[in-house]
């Protein structure tokens, strides 16, 4: 919309009185969008428009503008903003000079907002490490393990980790010098003193007194990044550029624990801490919780991860509450809440009413999570189906039907008990009949295509997650359990570890045992064709070995849950319908029939990035189906051993094909895409075969990513043509972190396929076809031009092939393409234009010879006859034709000599 309106910076003020500065969200795309068009020039005008809010602050106004570093919300967002509130552009009829101009003025300012974009985070990455260089130095040379602190006196609590201040620090901070300095002793005295009054902008310091806390803030690998300052009146302050994301602090050693806790302030963890005896590790902010987490996770993959969080119903959103159950469930662990009437923290807890209460307090609700995680369900324990429009159910209802539950719901094999696939959930046959009603519930027990499932599986599964987090998460299997040989290999099923191992790692873990379970007459064998992954269970359980488990989400049918993430699929298909339905029903179709295997796939490419490809298939797409998603690159693709592709039903390849290897990969992206099966290589493990149901997605940022012909019609492919919006971004983002992507797949499984398979073509996108062209040769490029009779009207049609030839050499020549020999031209071009054997021609009164191309097409231009006459009367009608679209015939002379 920027583009269709030309606006200056002096039309800005008039445009910006039709918008309303009041609203914050709408303040913020405003200045994002001015920024994004005018750079630094347009600080002045939305600063001015800025001052029409009563709540104006000028400091405010300067921080923001400053914090808009990259490319997001663009001028349009700004143009139709003022166009719906009734600002009218001038109606001024542009000449078209004047709209070159603008054009290049346009592009003159997008050139100046990318270089100042790239500028602010070269210097946001500069200054974050010179920050971390000084952190890092005032923990090694100026703190002190002792100390007293009227904070923690307060709180009632130890240094644990910690440092204090052994004297005064002035920690200066000047972006505009690109400095990061530290004034100590007499230093720091002299420094406050000459400090200019008003301190400018591009100045930012913190005073660090004798006796002040320090709390140290690390990343996952243990780098310093930044610190926390806590003065003696409990004030908490970051140094500017510090990054505080994912990083964290750690009250004691935690490399060998088996539960680790996480809070968000210091005396919270430490209160804890007394109280439980747990190590414990600090986020500092409600909002870093969920990104240490995952650090700590990836720390410690076998610990139990138990989120102290904070509860204050009368925040707005209760981001503690909230943030504490986002980090616990993206972990897999368990978030714990005070209830204390004088606070809203552990803390408070332990300053009111002492440490055994916050001990009984977190004990207690680490019991309660565990009974929850272990208790089997009942039929009062499952909810039955919410009518439609009823509370519970957001007012959707469940609206099952017998192809709903046949895809949800598996049979035990050898019991009445059903398994939930979408809740990985076992309930009686009462509480199934509760769910669904009874007479779906025996309308699913007469039907002889319902899934089934092992009750061995069923019970490995349900161990496996009453157990995750314990140390080591074994299962505790006897050797007999646990290992079953596989017939006909030197390789071991290893049933905790759901997957094949050689037999040396088996003689590793069992030691003395080896020979024992080796000459056990209970030691379990099953045929090497009979260990399957199989996610439509049809399988008899009682024979095969199912190695799948079943998707990790819950499905719940919240559209408004996942609005923006809905929105993000027709962003990236351009907003065109056709593009935009058939992906929809692609990306519903292997959900509704688990197991599916598509013959078709999605090329998403584009020279621009930040389009938010890789967010929806890689990030969201990926969380949707657990460990069944694979985000491959180049080397697993060219790599010999491809058992990464063991179990999958969902592959996001990113970059997969190099230049020089574009051709030679095709045939193995086709067979990713259309085999049934694959044969799987892994090191030191004999290979096997498996069913192939994994459903691909390429992404690329080359222009051409591999050719495709034009009757290859197994890709959609497009080209996303802008960058995701910040605030959308954003919106996505918050999705993500309360529950969208479970939202996404109930909205799915909800999706009305029609007539829609997984042999459904996808329709034909500009972007396919400027691929097609692309792809073609020099000579499959002439034959199109030729066909289109864009090489001149009136030549598609018959004639001499030496003259057709010389035409393709005139063509290469002035498109600087290859040539070829006129044997291999003619080669190439009858395998699509018939071509006659040499025949009599006349040219005159002169009788020659030659070889005659012949459209098989109505519309082309041919001779009545094969008559020596009549053909000598068409080849001098095509030259004409050729003479009169300017290319020179004369030329050609000696390609005719040959050819007479």
């Amino acid at each position: 919309m920027g583009e269709q309106i030309p606006v200056t910076l002096q039309d800005l003020p008039v445009l910006l009185e039709f918008i309303s500065a009041s609203d914050r969200d709408t303040w913020v795309q405003v200045g994002m969008g001015i920024k994004a068009e005018f750079g630094g020039d347009g600080w002045d005008a939305w600063n001015t428009w800025s001052q029409s809010d009563k709540d104006y602050k000028s400091s405010d106004a300067e921080s923001v503008w400053k914090s808009f570093r990259k490319s997001g919300t663009g001028f349009g967002t700004v143009l139709k903003l003022a166009l719906d509130n009734g600002w009218t552009p001038e109606k001024t009829e542009l000449s078209a000079e004047d709209k070159r101009r603008f054009a290049r003025e346009q592009e003159a300012r997008r050139k100046a907002r990318q270089a100042e974009v790239e500028a602010d985070e070269a210097l946001l990455t500069r200054m974050r490490a010179l920050v971390a260089a000084r952190c890092s130095e005032i923990v090694a040379e100026h703190l002190t393990d002792t100390g007293t602190s009227p904070y923690l006196e307060k709180k009632q609590c130890p240094a644990l980790g910690v440092g204090f201040m052994r004297h005064t620090v002035v920690f200066e901070i000047d972006d505009q010098a690109e400095r990061c300095q530290l004034w100590v002793g007499e230093d720091a005295a002299d420094y406050l003193k000459n400090v200019p009054r008003p301190r400018p902008a591009h100045l930012s310091m913190m005073v660090l007194k004798r006796g002040d806390l320090i709390i140290p803030l690390r990343d996952v690998s243990g780098h310093i990044h930044t610190l926390q300052h806590i003065n003696s009146t409990g004030t908490k302050l970051f140094p500017k550029y510090g990054r505080k994301s994912g990083c964290f602090h750690v009250l004691s050693d935690i490399s060998d624990c088996e539960l680790i806790g996480l809070a968000e302030g210091y005396a919270t963890a430490a209160s804890c801490q007394l109280a439980t005896g747990w190590a414990m590790a600090v986020g500092v902010d409600s909002g870093n919780l969920p990104k240490v987490a995952a650090a700590l996770r990836e720390l410690r993959p076998d610990a139990r991860i138990v989120v102290c969080g904070d509860d204050d119903p009368n925040a707005p959103g209760n981001p503690g509450r909230t943030k504490a159950e986002v980090a616990a469930k993206e972990v897999g662990g368990v978030a714990v809440f005070p209830v204390c009437d004088s606070g809203t923290d552990w803390n408070d807890l332990h300053v009111a009413k002492g440490l055994e209460v916050v001990s009984d307090q977190l004990l207690a609700g680490l019991e309660q999570a565990d009974a929850h995680a272990a208790l089997p369900p009942t039929p009062s324990a499952v909810e039955p189906t919410a009518p439609g429009g009823s509370s519970g159910n957001g007012g959707k209802g469940e609206e099952l039907n017998i192809a709903k539950v046949l895809r949800r719901y598996a049979l035990v094999e050898g019991t009445t008990h059903v398994w939930d696939r979408d809740k990985s959930m076992l309930m009686k046959k009462s509480a199934f009949e509760a769910r669904v009603g009874k007479p779906l519930a025996k309308e699913w027990v007469d039907n002889t295509d319902k899934c089934l499932i092992a009750a061995d599986q069923v019970r490995e599964i349900e161990q496996a997650r009453r157990m995750a987090g314990k140390k080591g998460g074994a299962l505790g299997m006897p050797p007999v359990e646990r290992y079953v040989y596989i017939d006909g290999t030197k390789d071991v099923w290893d049933r905790e570890k759901k997957r094949r191992v050689p037999e040396g790692a088996v003689k590793m873990a069992l030691g003395d045992a080896y020979a024992l379970w080796l000459n056990s007459a209970e030691r379990r064998v099953v045929d090497v064709e009979h260990i399957v992954f199989d996610p439509t269970m049809k399988k008899d359980p009682a024979v095969y070995i199912n190695t799948f488990e079943g998707l990790p989400l819950e499905p719940v049918r919240d559209d408004e849950a996942c609005a923006s993430i809905r929105w993000l699929i027709a962003f990236l298909c351009n907003h065109d319908e056709d593009a935009y339905s058939w992906l929809v029903k692609w990306l519903a179709y292997p959900l509704q029939h688990l197991g599916a295997k598509m013959d078709t796939a999605v090329l998403m490419h584009s020279t621009m990035e930040g389009s938010g490809k890789s967010l929806l298939f890689a990030d969201i797409m990926g969380a949707l189906y657990g460990q069944y998603a694979a985000t491959v690159g180049q080397t697993q693709l060219e790599s010999n051993f491809n058992a990464w592709q063991s179990r999958k039903l969902w592959a996001v390849f990113e970059e997969v094909v190099s230049r020089d290897q574009r051709y030679n990969q095709v045939g193995k992206i086709k067979h990713l895409v259309t085999g049934k099966t694959v044969r799987m290589e892994s090191k030191f493990i004999n290979g096997w075969e498996e069913s192939n149901h994994m459903n691909s997605v390429f992404l690329s940022n080359e222009i051409l990513p591999w050719p495709i012909s034009e009757s290859d019609r197994r890709m959609l492919v497009m080209w996303p043509m802008e960058t995701l919006p910040a605030f959308r971004q954003q919106a996505i983002g918050r999705e993500l972190r309360e529950g969208g992507v479970a939202a996404l797949y109930a909205w799915l499984l909800d999706v009305d396929l029609g007539d829609f398979n997984e042999r459904t073509r996808p329709p034909k996108t500009e972007a396919r076809e400027r691929l097609v062209a692309l792809s073609r040769t020099g000579w499959q490029t002439f034959v199109q031009l030729w066909r289109s009779e864009e090489l001149g009207a009136g030549l598609w049609g018959g004639c001499l092939s030496s003259d057709l030839y010389a035409l393709f050499l005139e063509w290469c020549q002035r498109n600087k393409e290859h040539t070829m020999s006129q044997t291999k031209f003619s080669l190439f071009v009858s395998s699509e234009v018939e071509k006659t054997r040499s025949i009599p021609w006349n040219e005159g009164k002169n009788r020659r010879f030659g070889a005659f191309f012949i459209p098989d097409d109505s519309e082309a231009s041919l001779p009545p006859s094969f008559k020596a006459a009549e053909l000598g009367q068409m080849v001098a009608w095509w030259r004409s034709k050729a003479r009169q679209a300017g290319w020179n015939v004369e030329g050609w002379d000696h390609l005719k000599g040959e050819a007479a």
